[in-house]
C-alpha cells in the first residue's frame, strides 16, 4: 500500500488553500523534498554540512537566517512572510522550538508550518546527539523533535498542533484555538510519552488529517 509522505501531505495543503510561498529550513538533497513540492515560490535555508553541494539560496544556518532577515541584511524585506514552511533542521528539541518561533514570526496568517521526524520509531532514534560516541551512526536518527510537539500541545492554546501517523511522523501547526493538553511528563521522558502518544503528540491517522484539514 502507498504510503503518503511529507512532500505528498504539503502539496495537498498548498492546493486544497491556494498557498504561494514556501520555505523549507533544512534542505540537505533537494531531491529528498525539496524539488517534489508544487509551489509558485519555493526558498531554502542550509549551511550545507551534510550535502556540500548545497544548492539552496540562502546557505547557512537557520538562526542566521532569521536574524540577518530581522535586521534587514537580506534581499527580503524584514516583514516578509511565507504562507507554508518546513522544518526540518538540526532535529533537537531546543533549535526545532527556535525555529517554530521564527517560523510563526514569518508565517502569513492562515498559514502552516510543517515538521518532519514527530514520531520516533523507538527510544534510540529519539536521543538527543546523533553522534555514538563521536562516531557517525549510518541508521535512521530522529532526534528530540517530538519534544517540541509536546511542549507545543501542552503550553500553547493558540496554536492547532497535530502529528500525522506517516513518514517517521509529520508535524502540521497552524494558529488557531486548541484545548491544551496535561502537562504531566515534566523532563519530557521517552517512555512515558509513548504510552499516552495519541494525546501527546496529537497523533492521527492520513484519513482523519484529510477531514481536518482538507
Amino acid at each position: 500500500m502507498w504510503e503518503i509522505l511529507r512532500f505528498d501531505i504539503m502539496n495537498l495543503i498548498i492546493k486544497r488553500y491556494n498557498l504561494k510561498k514556501y520555505l523549507e529550513i533544512g534542505v540537505c538533497d533537494p531531491k529528498e523534498c525539496f524539488d517534489r513540492i508544487v509551489c509558485k515560490s519555493k526558498m531554502g535555508v542550509d549551511p550545507g554540512v551534510e550535502f556540500p553541494e548545497n544548492p539552496v539560496k540562502y546557505k547557512m544556518t537557520s538562526d542566521d537566517f532569521f536574524t540577518k532577515l530581522d535586521d534587514g541584511k537580506l534581499d527580503l524585506d524584514p516583514n516578509f512572510r511565507w504562507d507554508i514552511i518546513f522544518i526540518d533542521g538540526l532535529h533537537t528539541a531546543t533549535q526545532v522550538l527556535k525555529d517554530i518561533e521564527n517560523a510563526l514570526y514569518h508565517l502569513t496568517p492562515k498559514g502552516f508550518i510543517f515538521l518532519h521526524d514527530c514520531n520516533p520509531y523507538n527510544f534510540f532514534t529519539q536521543r538527543e546527539d546523533y553522534y555514538l560516541d563521536g562516531i557517525t551512526y549510518s541508521g535512521p536518527w530522529n532526534g528530540s523533535v517530538w519534544k517540541s510537539i509536546y511542549h507545543l500541545r501542552t503550553h500553547r492554546s493558540d496554536l492547532q498542533v497535530n502529528v500525522i501517523d506517516t513518514d517517521w511522523g509529520v508535524g502540521i501547526i497552524r494558529r488557531g484555538k486548541s484545548t491544551l493538553v496535561p502537562f504531566n511528563n515534566h523532563f519530557y521522558e521517552y517512555n512515558l510519552m509513548v504510552n499516552n502518544k495519541s494525546s501527546d503528540l496529537g497523533l492521527i491517522g492520513t484519513e482523519t488529517f484529510k477531514k481536518l484539514y482538507l
